[in-house]
């Protein structure tokens, strides 16, 4: 089963979308803090203004009701007892709501033994009696309610230093989580990357093989549908181009093979000819015998030409370097000449200096052949043929050099 998707398109849209899943859940991650932030923030602040707003409100509820209490205890109005009432419902509502701020939890104890202490002095009032007692207890607790007061400050402040360095780790930990995002968001680019240059190298790879004639190695492309479908029609040019080498090749061995049979005869008989076997020739029969055998040479060279070309593609895997002296190897190309030498009159001059060469012998033997006979076919007749060959450095040069019409100067460029 392949986990490649179908199509390269998809593998390259899975790419992305994957590389964009840590970015992704980053911006999620930053909504996520952002909010919890916000929120913290909204509800600390809201507990605090309520926490300072009942802070402050407690002392005077509890001032209000001392000066109730001195007012009744100079004009003994009964009407001035229901007021102390309602001013010490009030403070008490105002302590409960003060009570249940999550903030104020630590006071709690504080509030409720003001409270009790309050509602004792409270009850002995109602019974006629306890009113200096009460008005001592109120001073007391207004007392006690500025300290609360003050506890209550330093609670807020001590939530929102506290709340600056949570806030600030939160963003801490967000930072890392974006730096953390782009970082796996890049490996993963490069990854995809990584794979789809693979995938495409393999393509590149194979259309290179094919263009170099390596048709032996099978082409098989692994990845999405699309690219195994690429790889089975190269796999298919591969077979067709080994066909029609192999064609050809079977060709031009039948062809050359075929050739030489009748070659032979014909220099066979141009040889005899040229050797005035069959009689004495005239002049102008004795130039034609060697027109015709100059052309049958030349033909042997071409069909030898053709057969180590098609030698040369068979066993290309095969080649084997030897060293051998080229300057021999020279002097046996112009052995093979003599004839083309002698029917064109021409003189061959130079120096070949006794060099040893790394390479196939019969490959050597093809380069120096095919740079001899250009110059012989295309040398007038009579003319002179110069050869060299010398060391330069780690270099051998071998110059031929002839008196033909020489290549012209636009196919220069195009000649090795």
């Amino acid at each position: 089963m392949s986990l490649y998707p179908r199509s390269l398109l998809r593998l390259v849209l899975l790419g992305n979308l994957v590389m964009m899943l840590p970015l992704v859940a980053a911006i999620v991650y930053a909504e996520i803090t952002v909010e919890r932030i916000s929120e913290q923030s909204e509800l600390m602040a809201g507990e605090a203004n309520r926490a300072g707003q009942l802070s402050w409100e407690l002392p005077e509820d509890l001032r209000h009701m001392d000066r109730i209490l001195r007012q009744y205890s100079v004009l003994q109005d009964a009407s001035l007892f229901d007021d102390y009432a309602s001013a010490r419902q009030e403070w008490r509502r105002r302590a409960q709501r003060f009570v249940e701020i999550p903030l104020m939890n630590s006071l709690n104890g504080r509030i409720q033994e003001m409270l009790a202490a309050e509602d004792a002095y409270y009850r002995k009032l109602s019974g006629g009696t306890g009113l200096r007692d009460l008005q001592t207890n109120v001073a007391e607790l207004l007392d006690r309610s500025v300290a609360l007061a003050d506890e209550a400050g330093r609670i807020v402040d001590a939530e929102r230093t506290s709340f600056r360095d949570r806030a600030g780790e939160l963003r801490q930990r967000l930072m890392t989580a974006i730096a953390a995002a782009f970082m796996t968001a890049i490996v993963l680019l490069l990854l995809g990357r990584r794979l789809m240059a693979r995938l495409l190298s393999n393509v590149e790879l194979a259309v290179q093989s094919l263009g170099e004639g390596q048709l032996e190695r099978k082409v098989m492309l692994q990845g999405p549908d699309d690219l195994k479908r690429i790889g089975e029609r190269l796999e298919w040019l591969r077979c067709r181009l080994r066909e029609l080498e192999e064609q050809r090749t079977r060709v031009l061995r039948h062809v050359s093979h075929e050739l030489k049979t009748p070659l032979a005869a014909l220099r066979e008989g141009s040889s005899l000819l040229s050797d005035k076997v069959p009689g004495p020739l005239t002049a102008q029969q004795a130039k034609i015998v060697g027109i015709m055998h100059t052309n049958t040479l030349r033909l042997q060279t071409l069909i030898d030409g053709l057969l180590r070309l098609q030698r040369a593609e068979h066993v290309l895997e095969r080649f084997e370097r030897v060293q051998l002296r080229f300057d021999d190897v020279i002097q046996q190309v112009l052995a093979t000449f003599q004839l083309a030498v002698r029917d064109k009159r021409l003189r061959i001059m130079g120096t070949l200096a006794p060099l040893t060469v790394t390479g196939g012998r019969e490959e050597m033997t093809t380069i120096a052949s095919n740079i001899i006979a250009n110059a012989i076919k295309y040398s007038p007749a009579g003319g002179t043929i110069s050869l060299s060959l010398t060391r330069e450095e780690d270099q051998v040069v071998f110059d031929v050099s002839d008196e033909g019409p020489g290549v012209p100067i636009e196919d220069r460029a195009r000649i090795f």
